[in-house]
C-alpha cells in the first residue's frame, strides 16, 4: 500500500532534476562542436532523436549546425518531417517572445 509520502518525494524528486538541468544548461555551451565542427543539434538531427532537437532549441542552440550549414536544411535532407516541422514552428517564433 502506497501513501502519500511516496507521492510527495516523487514530486520532490522531478523537479529537483528539472532544476538540476537548468543548473546544466546554464553552464554549458550549447554551441559546442565537434572535431568536425558539427554540433549536438546536428547529431540529434542526423540520429532523429525530436525530444533532443526540441530540448536543445528550447535552450538556444545554434540553427547553424555546422559551418554554412542549417538545421532546417539537414531536416530535409534526412527527410524527417516531424523535425522540420518543428524547425518551422520554432522559426515563426520571434526572437523577443
Amino acid at each position: 500500500m502506497q501513501n502519500h509520502s511516496d507521492g510527495e518525494f516523487l514530486i520532490k524528486l522531478i523537479k529537483h532534476r528539472i532544476e538540476e538541468r537548468r543548473t546544466v544548461f546554464g553552464r554549458l555551451n550549447l554551441d559546442t562542436q565537434d572535431r568536425f565542427s558539427r554540433n549536438a543539434l546536428y547529431w540529434a538531427i542526423a540520429y532523429q532523436k525530436v525530444d533532443d532537437v526540441k530540448l536543445l532549441l528550447k535552450h538556444g542552440i545554434s540553427r547553424e549546425i555546422a559551418p554554412n550549414f542549417d538545421a532546417f536544411t539537414y531536416a530535409c535532407d534526412v527527410n524527417n518531417q516531424e523535425i522540420i516541422k518543428l524547425l518551422e514552428r520554432e522559426e515563426e517564433i520571434p526572437l523577443s517572445a
